[in-house]
């Protein structure tokens, strides 16, 4: 027996608005979960290379180091990532998602760490000298500021090499002068990458004098110190063009700048390392390095950044240590310690991956027992580098030790 049926209409169905909205519902839900997975992988990773060892597996010992490096710079998305984690962390709750619910708690902790844990040390460290941090700094990026001058110091080889001059808005007097060099692993680098921290040494006082010298496309290791010894001589002999007192000229750099800064000041008259213009060398009145390395031979040896070392040193130097052994020892500022030198500021990051921090250490004793004035400076949490962020935490933490060694030796 047969009965007639409706046959519903299936081109609009009965509840069909309701059906869209679970099915958009369970997408964003999915988009969601998906983001929020991603958010917690990606900040355990970046823990991991922050607040963990080196991983002693070749160029992946490089590339964790240089995470660890950037997330000091990731302040922002950090601070975004705790917030997506504890909103991920809530929403699991609710949804009795354990397994997210802890990934994203770990992530959330884990961001709010590598935020808050750099800030105590430079904080703590600010405060041994009556100093305040600005929180905000570390978010806030700054401007290259121009120099007031650029001029050609020297022509080597066919090269030009220049020098860009930062002054004080307001002179009384003749100023100290402080010539800057770059760091870049002897390779690479700009006189002006700096040039946020040379505009904060001029707001100081002083004429600061950005230099470039021969990059090691060739090895460089006696060429590169000559030029910084030619410009030491082009800012006495011009002194009088910047209103620069000649006998209170000063040298600081930072990495490969800093080695190459101690071997000017601390090689005065050594044939090794002779000017690369016609100049009369004279002892400069301090010498300020941060994150330099001391010791050539060891930086080969004991780095955590196994790959970048090699390449560096090998072009700068010209070989491995074992082949040129007596080039890595001439270029190591630590062989050439003696009495007389000029007081010496080291600063260096005590989570340098880089440069080893016993490495300062060793220095600051050296100088020390060789009777020269010498401060040491381990600023914590500070990875390789860290000036170049002079809005940063540790950069501001440590600009009231480095005015401080300035006002008593530099001026």
């Amino acid at each position: 027996m047969m009965t007639d049926t409706a046959i519903p209409d299936t081109a609009t169905p009965v509840g069909a608005p309701a059906v869209r909205r679970k099915l958009l519902a369970r997408l964003f839900g999915g988009l969601g979960r998906g983001l929020s997975w991603c958010v917690a992988g990606l900040t355990v990773l970046l823990a991991l290379a922050f607040f963990g060892g080196p991983v002693p597996f070749g160029p992946a010992e490089d590339t964790v180091a240089v995470v660890a490096m950037l997330v000091p710079w990731m302040a922002g998305v950090l601070m975004v990532f705790a917030a997506v984690a504890v909103a991920a962390a809530a929403l699991a709750w609710r949804s009795r998602r354990r397994a997210l619910l802890t990934a994203s708690a770990l992530a959330g902790v884990l961001a709010i760490s590598m935020v808050v844990v750099p800030f105590a040390g430079a904080a703590a460290l600010a405060d041994e000298y009556d100093a305040s941090l600005s929180f905000a700094g570390q978010l806030a990026g700054l401007e290259a500021p121009a120099p007031d001058a650029t001029a050609t110091y020297a022509v080597v080889e066919g090269e030009e090499l220049k020098v860009d001059v930062h002054l004080p808005e307001q002179v009384e007097g003749a100023l100290p002068a402080l010539v800057y060099v770059h760091g870049g692993g002897w390779r690479e680098g700009t006189r002006d990458e700096s040039a946020a921290a040379q505009e904060w040494l001029a707001e100081q006082g002083f004429a600061v004098f950005s230099i470039d010298y021969r990059l090691a496309d060739v090895p460089r290791w006696q060429d590169s110190v000559g030029d910084v010894k030619c410009a030491l001589g082009w800012v006495r002999s011009h002194a009088a063009d910047y209103g620069v007192d000649a006998t209170k000229v000063s040298i600081a750099g930072d990495s490969a700048g800093g080695q190459l800064s101690m071997m000017a000041a601390y090689t005065v008259g050594d044939e090794r390392f002779a000017p690369s213009c016609p100049t009369e060398e004279a002892p400069v009145a301090s010498v300020m390095t941060w994150f330099a390395p001391m010791d050539l031979v060891g930086l080969a040896k004991d780095t955590k950044m196994p790959a970048y070392a090699e390449q560096a040193l090998t072009s700068f130097i010209g070989g491995s240590p074992d082949a040129e052994r007596a080039a890595y020892e001439a270029s190591s500022p630590i062989n050439a310690v003696a009495e007389g030198l000029p007081p010496t500021m080291i600063v260096q990051g005590a989570a340098d991956r880089l440069i080893p921090v016993e490495q300062g250490v060793a220095m600051a004793r050296a100088l020390e027992e060789a009777g020269v004035p010498v401060s040491l400076l381990d600023v914590p949490w500070a990875h390789h580098g860290f000036t170049g962020q002079w809005s940063g935490w540790a950069a501001q933490a440590m600009r009231p030790a480095v005015g401080g060694f300035l006002d008593q030796h530099a001026r």
